[in-house]
């Protein structure tokens, strides 16, 4: 009987394994750079998430009512989480937070994507500003890939404070329009729109360029032609001078028509992939990190990457030396006790109770085992081979 509704997976086996290796990997990398774990409510109050989500994100919540019965939605977004934890719970004088996080959030799907969850790993670095946060996030990020062994992922970088300024002068509508279009990808239907308004041929001229401005670091001095000004490109290049010198150069690419949530985020943001042409992992920026009915803002960044797509992107790693501890004519202590220095030593292993040795050895042949472990006969036997080896029952096995 399957009770899972369409939309939603249960996963186990490999990949499950996988995910949990990814989680606790790039955990341990956060909380090593002074992130504290955080543990958001799973469901969020509607109306607070109305007011502060951006406009293209409002329509993909999905709502319920809480047993209480207040509108709320199943967490539609990690980040207004920290930010209501922060304003509840911490001071300005407690500045800046730093937070990580590995959690589900919930959307109605694009197509042809069906899953409306997905499980995040990430982080959010709140109330402090400068070139050196953004740095610090993005180093994280990489740390953390690098440590799961994705030394070939990609961030690719671009900068929303640019779009302000080079829209500026265009009607409201059009410079709308052509966000959404650089938002959705339609560069055809951008070029087509742009062509035909009544912006000056000037504007015409650098905005046909916006979406091709992309590459390694060096586009950013084509760029700067471009606009006749380096002015605006400063952020990216600050950013990005300081990732090449920490030896990122070849994974580090600029994107000056990558747009996400203008008006959520503020300045620098970026997406991360698995490798040049890999799977999209995640992203994030810089934002303006302010609620709704409250005195709270300050900036902050911060980012969230798929543990499923962290997962497979790794791809399948060989399996530990798994143990099975024979105990079916061992009194449960004893057992137990060799277990547990098994687990000390952080050796995966299996107790067998099974009274027959021989269906036990063929099980754990079945199961991948490496070894099997007779408690009674102070020996272990490598499988499949089957050659014994004397060992000592530690850990007050006798």
């Amino acid at each position: 009987m399957d009770i899972t509704p369409r939309g939603c997976s249960s996963i186990g086996g490999e990949l499950a394994q996988g995910m949990e290796e990814c989680r606790a990997t790039a955990m341990a990398m956060f909380t090593s750079y002074g992130y504290s774990p955080f543990n958001p409510a799973e469901l969020q109050l509607l109306e607070g998430m109305m007011k502060n989500l951006h406009r293209r994100r409002r329509g993909r919540v999905i709502a319920l009512n809480s047993p209480f019965g207040e509108p709320c939605c199943l967490r539609a977004d990690l980040t207004l989480s920290a930010l209501s934890y922060m304003a509840l719970h911490h001071a300005p004088d407690d500045f800046p937070l730093r937070l990580c996080y590995s959690e589900r959030v919930f959307a109605t799907p694009r197509p042809p994507r069906e899953n409306i969850e997905d499980t995040q790993v990430g982080v959010e670095l709140l109330g402090w500003e400068g070139i050196g946060s953004d740095v610090e996030v993005l180093a994280v990020l990489l740390s953390a890939l690098d440590s799961l062994g994705l030394t070939e992922s990609v961030v690719v970088l671009g900068d929303v404070s640019l779009f302000p300024a080079l829209f500026a002068d265009l009607p409201q509508g059009l410079a709308l329009k052509l966000v959404e279009l650089l938002e959705d990808g339609a560069y055809y239907e951008y070029g087509k729109t742009l062509a035909s308004s009544d912006a000056s041929e000037r504007h015409k001229k650098i905005l046909a360029e916006l979406p091709w401005l992309k590459g390694p670091n060096e586009i950013l001095s084509r760029a700067a032609d471009v606009f006749g000004s380096s002015c605006l490109l400063e952020p990216l290049r600050e950013i990005t001078g300081s990732l090449i010198a920490r030896g990122y150069g070849d994974r580090v690419r600029v994107d000056l028509g990558f747009i996400r949530d203008l008006g959520y985020y503020s300045g620098p943001v970026f997406n991360v992939y698995s490798s040049g042409d890999g799977s999209l992992l995640g992203g994030g920026g810089r934002y303006a990190a302010s609620l709704a009915d409250t005195r709270f803002s300050c900036q902050a960044l911060g980012f969230g990457v798929s543990l499923r797509e962290l997962a497979l992107s790794r791809g399948a790693r060989p399996a530990s030396p798994r143990v099975m501890i024979w105990a079916g004519q061992t009194a449960p202590h004893r057992a137990l006790a060799y277990a547990a220095s098994l687990a000390e030593a952080k050796s995966p292993f299996e107790i067998s109770w099974n009274p027959n040795d021989s269906e036990s050895k063929d099980f754990a042949i079945k199961r991948g085992c490496a070894w099997w472990v007779n408690i009674e006969g102070d020996y272990a036997l490598e499988l499949p081979s089957g050659r014994p080896v004397a060992i000592p029952m530690t850990g007050g096995a006798r």
